[in-house]
């Protein structure tokens, strides 16, 4: 293991971890690109060994939002289900291209694209107060409809080793009303069980294998970079719960959400 190069992933996933424990996200979207160009040759390596630091970075976070009021647990135990199922089935299209890979990044980007766009014409008209709870969105054919999609964040983290954050906090936000701070505290919730199932998928599919249960060598990275993941997350996300304002979140959390299309439509093209 070279010194130099794990010195160098350990900077960046902390850095990743100090931005994204303040908007809700895991850090995969970042955390795998890392990985896969810092000694990680398999991408079915890299997604379960950014899926931990994903948990790592979201339990920092979860910890502090939840000193503050601003993760409810009642809320992500009903969405939490969908989540898992997504996980799981996201884990198997990874391992197995059940689906068409190509198709799945296209559906993907117009998604991110369409709740950017709506994300935006929202912070421009600014006519949502995005430290209150808008309760006459918790109606039970809204919760449903959010709980079904949770399916699609769970996929994400199963299969891109992402956390599902970038549709969890819109989902949260725009579908049931949460206040934008709720919403990140509570996606990092939801994002720790559902990337342990998706770990927890990658094992058991090494376990069934044809040449039986092989820790990857790369494996050996987890207990290194899963602290220094936690640390950032930690000291960012209370860092940023005292000195950022709620509106830069959120044009922070919609300049990443273009970007990872970016990112996605770049892999379409290239």
């Amino acid at each position: 293991m070279d010194v130099v190069v794990l010195v160098l992933q350990g900077l960046l996933v902390f850095a990743v971890a100090f931005i994204y424990a303040n908007l809700g996200l895991g850090g995969g979207l970042l955390f795998v690109p890392i990985l896969l160009s810092s000694g990680v040759t398999r991408s079915d390596v890299a997604v379960p060994i950014s899926l931990t630091l994903t948990i790592a970075t979201a339990s920092a976070s979860m910890i502090n939002h939840h000193r503050k009021g601003l993760v409810d647990f009642r809320l992500g135990g009903t969405l939490v289900g969908g989540a898992l199922v997504g996980a799981i089935i996201g884990t198997l299209f990874t391992l197995t291209f059940l689906l068409d890979e190509r198709l799945f990044k296209a559906f993907f980007t117009v998604v991110l694209l369409a709740f950017g766009s709506y994300m935006v014409f929202d912070w421009v008209r600014n006519t949502r107060n995005v430290d209150v709870d808008d309760d006459s969105k918790m109606t039970p054919p809204r919760r449903a409809g959010v709980n079904a999609a949770t399916v699609a964040s769970g996929f994400l983290s199963g299969s891109m080793g992402i956390g599902g954050g970038l549709l969890n906090v819109p989902l949260l936000v725009y579908g049931l009303g949460r206040k934008t701070r709720k919403a990140i505290g509570t996606s990092s919730l939801l994002i720790i069980p559902t990337a342990a199932v998706g770990f927890g998928a990658y094992l058991a599919a090494l376990a069934v294998g044809p040449s039986g249960f092989a820790w990857p060598g790369e494996f050996l990275l987890i207990p290194i970079l899963f602290p220094i993941v936690f640390i950032g997350a930690f000291v960012g996300s209370r860092w940023g719960l005292r000195a950022l304002r709620t509106r830069p979140v959120a044009m922070l959390f919609i300049l990443l959400v273009f970007i990872a299309a970016a990112k996605l439509v770049y892999d379409l093209v290239a």
